[in-house]
């Protein structure tokens, strides 16, 4: 069936499991990005991030790719690293499924301002709207070159920003062996061939694996497609004029833990997570179902989901982001509404939310069918404009309150 982004694009999108994942027929789906470098925006349903998805499926797809990676490491304990912002949680779960009695040693890059005086690879990210991408790597295992390590991002469209990493970590951290794990690979023959070629002329070999293969199909004229398409578009209804009541949670760490996995992750931290997470939900509102939302901040996904996962398998994830989609209200779009505030760690800077309120212009909203509760976790300080932005935005959106917890580290 063909979506309403490829009918107006003129696109093709074919999506193939690469195993027989139980994770409904349409994986992605196809949007439509504020970006002069790339025009379309796959869309997950397994991410937890773009559209607000029950946290049983994200886990249930971390693992089924950490299955994959655990099976192509034959044996070897990898060095496992996310990509920022959308694939720090699922390289969590690939780290949880691939470290036999604890979880693999997991680090994941970020844009976020580092320690002054930590020791950072800096790459690229050609495509993205924010470009650069930085791996904080003090924290980094030392184990010999022949421990495989593992680059997990969502997606995989050239492997550009996969192979810039590589060749920034075979400079300070040579290695033998790659692989490359995603959710969805659309990169063609000939790239995944190229890919493979730059990294033996480094020194290693490369593997890939992923729960679904694409193929994904542009026209010449694409990016003017789709900015005529997304200027005569309606746009969303802004959030209904009501203020749901807010309460605000905090949860303290212990002293000298972590909430991101940005400075190195391994067995401590992740039991620490799991147990604040625990605490968080046993002080929660709301009904552990669909009705309820819990929404991470941009990179500051895993905890956000792990406390979603404690309140049940139902209720659903998903996460602010900074990358800056086209919002339409259409039947069989899959960004219906959209929320713009300035982002929790720079005031200057703006973030977005995707189907989060709801969508009342028709009888099927989709992908935002609305919230009775929405959960924001954030280890962002709670400055004046947060309040006054994304706060007040979530309390126009849900039909019952709004909880902020704020997550609470200290040395």
């Amino acid at each position: 069936m063909t979506s309403w982004t490829e009918a107006v694009l003129g696109a093709r999108l074919a999506v193939t499991p690469t195993r027989a994942w139980a994770f409904g027929e349409r994986p992605v789906e196809l949007g439509l990005r504020h970006n002069p470098k790339r025009a379309q925006l796959l869309v997950s349903r397994l991410l937890g991030k773009h559209i607000p998805v029950p946290v049983g499926d994200v886990a249930a797809a971390g693992e089924a790719l950490g299955q994959l990676v655990h099976a192509t490491c034959a044996g070897e304990r990898p060095v496992v690293i996310g990509f920022a912002e959308t694939a720090t949680a699922l390289g969590h779960a690939v780290a949880a499924a691939t470290g036999y009695d604890g979880v693999a040693r997991y680090l994941h890059t970020t844009r976020r301002p580092v320690a002054v005086g930590s020791s950072v690879l800096r790459f690229l990210e050609e495509h993205s709207h924010a470009v650069d991408q930085m791996l904080v790597i003090d924290g980094m295992p030392t184990p010999g070159p022949d421990v495989p390590v593992v680059l997990v991002d969502d997606e995989l469209t050239t492997g550009t920003s996969a192979l810039n990493a590589i060749r920034a970590l075979q400079e300070v951290y040579p290695r033998y062996r790659y692989v490359l794990a995603s959710l969805v690979d659309g990169r063609s023959e000939e790239q995944r061939a190229a890919n493979a070629r730059a990294v033996r002329e480094l020194g290693a070999d490369l593997v890939s694996v992923a729960l679904y293969d694409a193929e994904l199909y542009l026209p010449p004229d694409v990016l003017s497609r789709a900015a005529t398409a997304s200027a005569a578009a309606p746009i969303s209804s802004p959030p209904v004029a009501h203020a749901a009541p807010i309460s605000r949670l905090q949860l303290q760490l212990p002293p000298s833990s972590r909430s991101t996995a940005s400075t190195a992750w391994g067995d401590v931290a992740e039991a620490t997570a799991r147990a604040a997470a625990a605490e968080c939900a046993e002080r929660l509102q709301g009904a552990p179902d669909g009705r309820t939302l819990v929404l991470g901040d941009e990179e500051f996904m895993y905890l956000p989901q792990l406390v979603a996962a404690a309140l049940g398998p139902d209720v659903r994830v998903s996460a602010t982001t900074r990358s800056p989609a086209v919002v339409i209200d259409i039947v069989g779009y899959p960004l219906r509404t959209g929320l713009r505030f300035a982002a929790t760690s720079e005031s200057s800077r703006c973030a977005y939310a995707y189907n989060v309120s709801r969508a009342d212009a028709h009888a099927d909203p989709g992908n935002a069918p609305g919230f009775d509760d929405i959960v924001f976790v954030t280890d962002s300080a709670l400055e004046p404009h947060v309040d006054a932005g994304l706060i007040s935005q979530l309390a126009a959106s849900a039909r019952v309150g709004v909880t902020v917890v704020s997550v609470v580290t200290s040395c």
